[in-house]
This record gives C-alpha cells, sequence and structure tokens, in this order.
C-alpha cells in the first residue's frame, strides 16, 4: 500500500488547516478532528469507502474547504471521476486565494486528467415523472434537463413509472463519449379473461293431446286386411346425414387445434413475462407470438364451432327415406369458451 502511504502523507500536511475557521465552536473541531483522524487510518488500512464517509462527516461539522481536498484524492483511488472533479472543483472554488499556487496548478491539472475519464449521457422518450436510476442508485425524474455523467466502463440504466412497465438497458462508454440513451416505457396493460357465454335453454314446444281413436262402422261383410311382409332390406344413411357426421368431425377437430392454439399462446405469453426484466426485446417478440396464436385459435374455434352445428342439422334433417324427424325432436349445439375451457353445450331430444 505504498500509494496509500504517500496519500495519508499529504493528507496530513491538510489536518492543520482545520484548526483555522474561528467561527467553529470547540466541541465541534474537535469531534471534526477526531473523524479526521479516523479517516485517516481508514485510508491507510485500505477502507477508501469508509474514509470517505469519515471525511464527509469531519467537513459537515466544520466546512473547512482543506477537506474537500482529502475526498477529492479518495475518489481518484476509488476510480470514481465524476465525484472526484466535484469535490476538486468545489475545493478551489471554496478556497480562492488561500489555496497557493502550486497546490491550485496540482488540482487544475488532476481535475482534467479526471475529466477525461468521464461521459455524458442524455436519457430520452421517458414519460414525465418517470424515475430514472444509474447502477441501481436513483439520480433523478423524467424530464432530466442536464446529461448525466458517469465515468469510463459499463452502466445500467432503469426507469419506472406509474402505469407502465419498467424498463432497463445497459451502455458501455469510453472516456469523454457523448451517448443519447433511449429509454421508452409501454403502458401496462392488464389482461381479462372473456366473459363465458351461457347456452340458451330451448323450450320444448307443447304436444298436441292425442285424438281418440276412431270407432269403425259395423259391417255385415268381414273386413279382410292383407298382411304387410316387414322389408329385410337395410336401410342406408341418406347423403345428408352422410354430409352432417362429414362436417361435425371436421368442426370438432377445427375446434380441438383451436385450443390447442390457445395453448400454444398462453404459454408463449407466461414466457414474455417472464423476459420482461431479463430481455425487453426476447419478451416483445414472445407476446407478439401469443397474440398471433391466440388470433388463430379464435378463428379456427369459431369455424369448427359453426361446421360441428352444421353437420348435427344436416343429420337429423336427413332422416332415412327422405322423411324429416319427427316433430318433437330437437337439438343444439353452442361453442362454450372460458378461461382454461374451451368445448361445446350440446342438448337435445330424438
Amino acid at each position: 500500500m505504498r500509494s496509500t502511504v504517500k496519500q495519508t502523507a499529504s493528507l496530513v500536511i491538510v489536518l492543520g488547516a482545520l484548526a483555522a475557521p474561528q467561527a467553529a465552536q470547540a466541541g465541534e473541531k474537535e469531534e471534526a478532528r477526531k473523524h479526521y483522524d479516523r479517516a485517516l487510518e481508514l485510508a491507510d488500512d485500505g477502507q477508501p469507502e469508509g474514509a470517505i464517509v469519515e471525511f464527509r462527516r469531519s467537513y459537515d461539522l466544520t466546512h473547512h474547504f482543506a477537506v474537500l481536498y482529502n475526498i477529492g484524492q479518495v475518489y481518484v483511488s476509488l476510480a470514481r471521476p465524476v465525484e472526484a472533479v466535484d469535490a476538486y472543483e468545489r475545493y478551489l472554488a471554496d478556497g480562492g486565494k488561500k489555496i497557493p499556487a502550486a497546490r491550485r496548478a496540482e488540482v487544475e491539472q488532476e481535475i482534467a486528467r479526471q475529466k477525461a475519464r468521464i461521459a455524458t449521457l442524455e436519457i430520452r422518450g421517458l414519460p414525465e415523472g418517470a424515475v430514472v436510476r444509474l447502477d441501481g442508485k436513483e439520480i433523478a425524474k423524467s424530464p432530466i434537463a442536464a446529461p448525466v455523467r458517469v465515468g469510463v466502463g459499463t452502466h445500467a440504466i432503469a426507469a419506472s413509472a406509474d402505469g407502465y412497465d419498467p424498463a432497463e438497458t445497459e451502455v458501455i462508454v469510453a472516456g469523454e463519449d457523448r451517448r443519447v440513451v433511449e429509454l421508452a416505457l409501454a403502458k401496462h396493460v392488464v389482461e381479462t379473461p372473456p366473459p363465458t357465454p351461457v347456452a340458451p335453454v330451448v323450450q320444448r314446444p307443447p304436444v298436441a293431446p292425442a285424438a281418440p281413436p276412431a270407432v269403425a262402422p259395423e259391417v255385415s261383410a268381414p273386413v279382410v286386411s292383407a298382411a304387410v311382409e316387414p322389408s329385410t332390406k337395410p336401410k342406408s344413411l341418406s347423403n345428408l346425414r352422410i354430409a352432417g357426421i362429414a362436417s361435425s368431425t371436421a368442426g370438432v377437430a377445427g375446434m380441438v387445434a383451436g385450443a390447442v392454439c390457445w395453448g400454444l399462446g398462453k404459454s408463449r405469453h407466461d414466457d414474455a413475462m417472464n423476459n420482461v426484466n431479463q430481455n425487453y426485446g426476447k419478451a416483445q417478440s414472445l407476446q407478439s407470438d401469443a397474440q398471433d396464436y391466440v388470433t388463430a385459435g379464435n378463428a379456427v374455434f369459431i369455424a369448427g364451432g359453426v361446421l360441428a352445428a352444421l353437420g348435427t342439422v344436416l343429420y337429423f334433417v336427413g332422416a332415412p327415406d327422405g322423411r324429416a324427424a319427427a316433430p318433437d325432436t330437437h337439438a343444439y349445439l353452442m361453442p362454450a369458451v372460458g378461461p382454461g375451457f374451451a368445448g361445446l353445450n350440446a342438448g337435445g331430444t330424438w
């Protein structure tokens, strides 16, 4: 830790300046000196983050410009050029003519060296009031008037706002880069399941009472009735019934295919939700696939329902020997769709 020891030596030289402000109370000066000594120990032990905290506490008690020089040195050792430049520039401004010419020249040279390691980011595309975070730390709310300064390297920029899905991107910058970062937030959409259709209740028409049997008049001659032999020829299906069976089969297959498409769409939607925060581009692609599957599923399922209903009608209309179905024969077939369910409601009497 030779560099730390060398740095500590220069810090000790500045320590004497803490006694300069006459307005500081004796207790505050003593407390400031304790924090200053503790900061020197932490810097010498290779704990710069702790040293920063102690130096800042000492400065808050005395507001002596000399401590800002120490803070700038520690930030340089931490490779945090933005904070180092801020501390050094405030040191020069507050110290004014009290800073020796040699020290001022040294600090100005270090400021120029650190500025060469700073890049600027202009963040655009966010709705008003969106919270912006840089490397996990909140820095501002949009709109951001001035460019954001960052050190050389990789940085994560995230944003969030009420009513929008959060977004995050990563940028890699070199010294003195000027980058425009487009970070758009998509409006949050809450999906609601479609209402489940209710199948209509089919009322059977009233059946008229059977008429009393007619009484044959008495005749003297015997009534001879011819015996009719039952036909042994098998009855074949009519063309209408064959068409009805084919249409119903195709309709059921179409509804099954529609249900499969819905399942694939839901799977893509779930994958999109899981990838929103990790890979927003992939999430958008998956959501587009999910919408395509749902659209295809709706079209195929509706077409299947229509074919199934048409097949049912044709089957009952195409009674054997061209006879229509009995007057009291009726049936219905109604597609039913709901969350996690797809099928048909069917019923009737014959």
